[in-house]
């Protein structure tokens, strides 16, 4: 049956994360292991009165086909959210999108020709990488500093696939809170990036899908404010701040862009969901975005501090152990050993009741297998706590094997 099969789905390898977060979901371990939102902080009340309101009155329009570009209610809702982070929206510089997932698979589709050449963080969101193999690119990975994307070494890597006559298209980044490090990438970066991109003539892809859960330093204007020659599409989800279930978000870009993109989701599903679009354009008309995720960010900012401190208090005191301490967001980078294999160390840590992902998935160099991703957002303070104690166990039996050795 393989002979049916495209050329790139046959060269496009599954989600080891999807595949993890089968096994972190047996009964009894605690799982550092999904980005998941905790379901608590979800409006669950507020949205239920905005279903029904949506549904009861407005069916013709909430259970109707809709635009591709989107419901331009929720659309005009979203602009108006956004603006607080510092950039100017117009309604056909926005679309809407069946989450930030798709909305990687229509930029990939609408810009990427086999052989095309991308550049992303080391490491970086194996979703995204995910979606470019899927379509025939060729990924770069550039190193991550604590401030962000390592941007001379982005320009080296860049000269050196223009001189090759391979084609460059775009630079790949998660700004705030990139997933899975947890770095934000400074105002300064961020600018010269934009310098970047029109030095080498590329795009932009500013994946955001943790606005708002800032809860602690210096809020960062989106790349995209920064942009005055047209070559930054940014993609700003909703499902970490308001419902992951109804998979929405939205892309901001230019005019031209932006209907390369409609073109290719009428291909791909016609419309996103007007139903939920209404519901969430129908909560949104009513309260505010930000003052909803004022307890949200206080949730995850008490489960980073009890992550951090409790990786303080049990992992071995080793100095080539260290991890990233994130200003907002859900996760935290932690670095091993070189010789300690993150791979072999899941399937013990499983077997001890805590589950974690290894940090080659995030990877494009076949690296990070000295590296681990966790997730704080869902648990409670004390399970957080049980599970890093846990996990530093399985760390310091490694090591005393390594010691041996």
């Amino acid at each position: 049956m393989r002979s049916f099969l495209s050329e790139r789905t046959k060269n496009t390898g599954r989600s080891s994360i999807r595949e993890i977060l089968k096994v972190s979901k047996k009964p009894g371990i605690i799982s550092f292991a999904g980005g998941l939102p905790k379901p608590e902080t979800f409006p669950f009340d507020d949205l239920a009165e905005a279903a029904h309101k949506q549904i009861g009155k407005n069916y013709r329009q909430s259970l109707q086909y809709g635009m591709t570009e989107g419901v331009p209610e929720f659309r005009e809702e979203m602009i108006e959210w956004l603006s607080n982070f510092g950039w100017k929206i117009a309604l056909d510089n926005i679309i809407a999108t069946n989450s930030s997932q798709q909305a990687l698979d229509l930029v990939s589709k609408a810009f990427l020709d086999p052989g095309d050449v991308i550049f992303c963080g080391l490491p970086t969101y194996a979703g995204a990488i995910q979606s470019f193999q899927l379509f025939q690119a060729r990924s770069v990975g550039v190193p991550m500093e604590a401030d962000g994307m390592d941007l001379n070494a982005l320009e080296t890597e860049i000269r050196q696939v223009k001189k090759s006559g391979q084609r460059a298209k775009f630079v790949y980044v998660i700004p705030d809170f990139q997933n899975p490090t947890g770095v934000t990438m400074s105002g300064r970066k961020r600018r010269k990036l934009i310098k970047i991109a029109k030095e080498y003539d590329l795009l932009i892809v500013e994946d955001t899908p943790y606005f708002g859960l800032r809860f602690e330093g210096k809020e960062e204007r989106p790349i995209n404010a920064y942009d005055d020659d047209g070559r930054v599409i940014t993609m700003s989800s909703l499902s970490k701040v308001l419902s992951a279930g109804m998979r929405l978000a939205v892309v901001v870009g230019p005019e031209d862009l932006i209907e390369a993109l409609v073109t290719v989701k009428q291909a791909t599903d016609l419309c996103t969901s007007t139903t939920t679009q209404w519901i969430a354009a129908e909560w949104m008309s009513h309260h505010e975005l930000s003052e909803h995720l004022t307890q949200t960010r206080e949730h995850y900012r008490k489960n980073r501090t009890v992550m951090l401190e409790s990786l303080e208090k049990y992992f071995p005191d080793d100095e080539r152990i260290s991890w990233t301490k994130p200003e907002g967001g859900l996760f935290i980078w932690v670095t091993l050993p070189e010789k300690v294999d993150t791979d072999d160390l899941f399937s013990e840590a499983v077997e001890g009741g805590v589950a974690f992902v290894p940090g080659s998935g995030f990877y494009v160099n076949g690296g990070g297998r000295d590296s681990l991703r966790l997730c704080y957002s869902v648990l409670q303070p004390d399970e957080i706590e049980k599970g890093i104690e846990l996990l530093a166990e399985v760390v310091k039996r490694h090591l005393t094997a390594e010691s041996r050795g």
